[in-house]
């Protein structure tokens, strides 16, 4: 008898079995849901293996106290911005999970983005919980269906983070990337700017939809010639600038959808004798600490990465100690840093 097989009969999650049955958690479940899988196993003679069940669920300190553990896997890199956007989202995961003596075990990115390898790794591990982060091209729910079909799978817990809601009866840590996209550009416009180019990464992130949607609303083409698509990176930003402004388009904006791209942006802008503000404004998400230290400082949509990246540990370590048993939804706002790459337009439409 198997714990699928057992969770089935009971009529319950593969991950509810083997929480009464491995007795984690505060809470593993119900009265008579735990009395339900405990006379299936007892009557099918179902024995947990010690051994397999240390490797899967624990490590073990020095001090032979057990110390639990989460991971991280970032199912699309790209999602969550730059090396240093996704280092500010670990290091908040690492310092909650510490507050609870949880480690995080391993933080790993799927950069093709194709996740199922990545994810059966680490549900394979020793790790008590798995937190996902990104995944989900925007306009589909890819991520959100493997991501359930998996919990009923493993005993593993998992958690999504990430800009966009997932329909899946999953905890989530969302901000909501596409509004914060849109309230960038809303911001250009309101300016006064009409011709505002986009520089990002995959051309259905959520980023790139917030951008349209807003020239959508504004009245205002999305063309095609005013877009550049580039590695997240200061080189893409860079090269993305440049190809724009070869290409004899003459924008008064530009969003980027991080801020590594922009500073990128911003030194191709000056290399063609143009100046920032006063020639091409940029805006731009994420708020590294460096955006502060630019020449001007850059104008930038806040993203709650290291709230979102505590939160992420908060929620999935309250799920593993049996704290909640319903799916959670956690909504994070983001706001507008105003500082002074941002002008008004005197451009004619």
């Amino acid at each position: 008898m198997t714990l699928k097989e057992i969770a089935a009969e009971a009529g319950v999650s593969v991950s509810t079995v083997s929480r009464v049955i491995n007795k984690s958690g505060k809470s593993p479940a119900g009265k008579e849901v735990r009395k339900r899988i405990l006379e299936i196993a007892q009557r099918t003679g179902y024995t947990p293996n010690a051994h397999a069940r240390n490797l899967k669920m624990h490590s073990v300190r020095e001090n032979g106290n057990a110390c639990r553990s989460i991971a991280c896997l970032f199912a699309q890199a790209a999602d969550i911005g730059s090396e240093l956007a996704r280092a500010v989202l670990v290091k908040g995961m690492e310092e909650e999970a510490r507050i609870h003596d949880y480690s995080l075990k391993y933080s790993l990115s799927s950069l093709d983005g194709f996740l199922p390898p990545a994810f059966d790794m680490m549900a394979n591990s020793s790790v008590d919980g798995i937190a996902v982060i990104g995944g989900s091209l925007a306009g589909t729910d890819s991520t959100g269906q493997y991501l359930c079909h998996l919990s009923q799978r493993t005993p593993r817990h998992i958690i999504y983070t990430g800009f966009e809601y997932l329909d899946a009866g999953l905890d989530q840590i969302v901000c909501d990337g596409q509004r914060a996209a849109s309230d960038a550009a809303d911001r250009l416009i309101l300016s006064g700017h009409r011709q505002i180019a986009y520089i990002g990464g995959r051309g259905y992130s959520v980023p790139f939809l917030g951008y349209c949607a807003s020239l959508k609303e504004h009245g205002i083409p999305c063309r095609e010639s005013c877009v550049k698509l580039v590695p997240i990176s200061m080189e893409g930003g860079y090269l993305g600038a440049g190809e724009l402004l070869k290409s004899g388009l003459s924008p008064t904006a530009c969003l980027c959808s991080n801020d590594v791209i922009a500073i990128g942006a911003m030194r191709a802008i000056r290399e063609f004798g143009l100046t920032v503000p006063g020639d091409i404004s940029i805006i731009s998400m994420d708020d590294i600490n460096v955006g502060q230290y630019l020449d001007p400082t850059l104008t930038t949509i806040h993203l709650p990465l290291a709230e979102m990246g505590r939160m992420t540990a908060k929620i999935l370590i309250d799920r593993i100690e049996g704290g909640h048993h319903l799916p959670m939804k956690i909504v994070l706002p983001y706001h507008m840093v105003e500082r002074e790459s941002c002008l008004s337009s005197d451009a004619p439409d």
